[in-house]
């Protein structure tokens, strides 16, 4: 056969791989959070679309743009380590790693290296996602304090912290400040490169994942099963009372007011 004379199959395998490692630097995007904001589920519609090739492994998530300087980040290894499984039919890649959500050298290693990226942001009713979060925390033993010493007393973290996760699982009330992460992605992406969704408009709307299709330049005919899906959700196991819901709210509540100005849109959806 042909293929022996250059080194049979593994020539082959070289050459393809070589071809994934260096396709779609400029039809590329990223999901950077917010945790518990239905980041699984964006992934998975993303991921269902044929035109669309999602970075593999879901979990570990890849986090490539963390703990790394300008000089260690390799983009050929980037994509041949997420994207090797890409081929001629997908005409975007995507990653999610919600950890880049809250770091800015994340955001500024992205764009340095990747600078068309497009970044997408889902957002959830902050309280919602913040007990979300909480109970995240809880039920995957990592979290022992109460509700209220965590939102009312505001206890120090538990001493069971690990110190090896890329960002701190406890930040329930900071990552919910939407507007401020935002800004910090706009000091390195133009407007055009950043689209925030809605989780409660989102969800199980087909007019809103065509639409972010669309955005994406994809098929925006495209229709997912998983568009009804539920994944990754939390089991609540602790009574929340009314005192721990009117703090979380009036904690939010200019915050919102803020993050609508930016959008210039009501949140409605977010009670």
């Amino acid at each position: 056969m042909c293929s022996s004379f250059y080194g049979g199959a593994s020539f082959v395998t070289k050459i393809i791989k070589g071809m994934i490692a260096t396709m779609n630097q400029n039809m590329h995007f990223v999901i950077v959070g917010a945790q518990r904001s239905g980041t699984t589920y964006l992934y998975e519609v993303l991921n269902e679309h044929p035109e669309i090739c999602m970075s593999i492994p879901l979990r570990p998530e890849p986090k490539y743009f963390i703990g790394r300087s300008l000089s260690e980040v390799n983009i050929r290894d980037y994509f041949s380590s997420f994207f090797q499984h890409c081929d001629s039919l997908h005409t975007i890649t995507g990653e999610k790693s919600t950890s880049y959500y809250e770091l800015e050298e994340s955001a500024r290693l992205l764009s340095a290296t990747l600078p068309d990226t497009k970044i997408l942001f889902i957002l959830r009713d902050p309280v919602k996602r913040a007990l979300s979060n909480y109970f995240f925390s809880y039920n995957n033993g990592l979290e022992f304090r109460s509700l209220s010493d965590v939102f009312i007393k505001r206890k120090s973290i538990p001493a069971k912290y690990c110190k090896n996760i890329s960002v701190n699982p406890f930040n329930y009330l900071e990552r919910g400040r939407y507007v401020e992460f935002i800004e910090m992605y706009q000091k390195y992406f133009s407007l055009n490169q950043i689209n925030v969704i809605i989780f409660e408009e989102f969800v199980d709307s087909l007019r809103s994942i065509q639409a972010l299709y669309g955005y994406l330049g994809v098929d925006d005919c495209f229709i997912p099963e998983t568009r009804a899906l539920v994944v990754n959700a939390s089991k609540k196991t602790v009574v929340v009372d009314a005192q721990i819901k009117n703090f979380l709210t009036n904690y939010y509540k200019p915050l919102k007011t803020r993050l609508e100005n930016l959008l210039n849109k009501e949140l409605n959806v977010w009670a």
